[in-house]
């Protein structure tokens, strides 16, 4: 993966990170919102992880 759109990857984890820690701090763990948030960053990580499995093998 590129380095810029591995960048890119990286800032959208952060955002959707703290966007999901301030939506458990508002809402609570198990809303829709927290959970939803919780999601999305599970699909970007995996995304890197994909990224980083590739290109061990």
């Amino acid at each position: 993966m590129e380095t810029v759109c591995l960048r890119k990857i990286m800032e959208e984890i952060e955002l959707k990170r703290r966007e999901m820690i301030s939506s458990a701090r508002e809402t609570g763990f198990l809303s829709l919102q927290t959970i939803s948030a919780s999601q999305e960053l599970d699909k970007l990580l995996n995304i890197i992880q994909e990224d980083q499995h590739i290109f061990s093998k």
